[in-house]
């Protein structure tokens, strides 16, 4: 090994800024997502952290021991991280310990028998119904927004796509495309993987009453170039090719449903979990949405899957020997 990449056991420790060292590299280049390198980063970044400031007994990876594994476990909840925050930062923490372990720099994985625990939601999504969603898009009909053609288009796609804010940022206009009689988008979604969505014919006219609308701007869209781009920059007005601030999309969601009277707490993951919804609520197959929206697993869609979860659901009406 290059004697600059060399690292000891106890340069871990005692490096603050150590996920910056190329001895590392390696490591983090093997995830394809820019926002799972991000996590996992911070993740980690954060356990040792906690180790320097609260494990005055550690000078080196060799004097970490499950003991102090399930320490920080206790400390993460005892800091009222969620349950699945939780098992994400012991994930990213033992994964990084898998490759210790390759790199000859500890003997074994600490984290490798603490036990997770359960993933019960705090916050749940909340969805919307259908009624609540005819509502928002009739605001948006209405808007009288300089920037209602881009809010307009920002709110159809997400609920009648059902993608994630990233993927909706990361749209450009060559990822959409007519074939078979249907207008696509090619999606890059979680997990590295690649995915093919159909929109609307709806929302394709709105996309390109959008896109004509940007082009009378002087803002031509190119194909190269990102779909959704904010209408203004007041720090740098002449750096408008870009994509949409994450808080943007926020903002604008918020924006038409407290409009619509809809008070709950809303976000561009509530489309998402609007669309499942809605899909299978009105007889979808549940394994075809859950190919349709990237999910590894039905389970992950069964858990969108709110507006079955009612008193009027319950099988105790299909009963057929309490029938009549």
């Amino acid at each position: 090994m290059d004697s600059k990449l060399t690292l000891s056991s106890r340069d871990i420790i005692q490096e603050i800024d150590f996920l910056n060292n190329p001895f590392f590299f390696e490591f983090f280049e093997n995830f394809e997502s820019k926002n799972t390198i991000r996590s996992y980063k911070s993740d980690i970044n954060q356990f040792f952290n906690y180790v320097r400031e609260y494990m005055f007994d550690v000078n080196s990876l060799k004097d970490l021991k499950r003991l102090h594994g399930i320490a920080y476990k206790k400390w993460l909840t005892e800091n009222e991280y969620a349950p699945k925050t939780i098992n994400r930062k012991l994930s990213s923490s033992s994964s990084f310990y898998d490759y210790l372990i390759e790199k000859s720099l500890v003997e074994y994985n600490i984290f490798d028998s603490i036990k997770r625990p359960k993933q019960v939601v705090k916050t749940p999504t909340n969805d919307l119904s259908d009624e609540e969603i005819i509502s928002v898009f009739q605001k948006l009909d209405v808007s009288k927004s300089k920037s209602r053609f881009l809010h307009k288009a920002v709110v159809y796609v997400l609920f009648t796509t059902g993608i994630r804010k990233s993927e909706l940022i990361n749209l450009k206009l060559k990822d959409m495309h007519f074939e078979k009689g249907y207008w696509l988008i090619n999606l890059k979604v979680k997990g590295g993987k690649f995915l093919s969505k159909v929109l609307p014919m709806k929302t394709y006219e709105i996309i390109q009453e959008y896109t004509e609308w940007m082009a009378s701007q002087g803002r031509e869209i190119h194909p190269e170039d990102w779909i959704f781009q904010p209408t203004k920059n007041p720090i740098d007005q002449g750096n408008l090719i870009k994509p949409l601030n994450p808080k943007t999309i926020d903002y604008i969601l918020k924006k038409y449903c407290q409009s619509a009277g809809i008070l709950k707490r809303i976000s561009p993951h509530s489309a998402r979990a609007s669309y499942i919804g809605s899909a299978l609520e009105n007889g979808a197959d549940l394994y075809k949405v859950s190919k349709d929206v990237g999910h590894e697993s039905v389970k992950t869609t069964e858990e969108y899957d709110k507006r079955r979860k009612k008193i009027s659901d319950s099988p105790i009406h299909n009963l057929g020997f309490l029938k009549d």
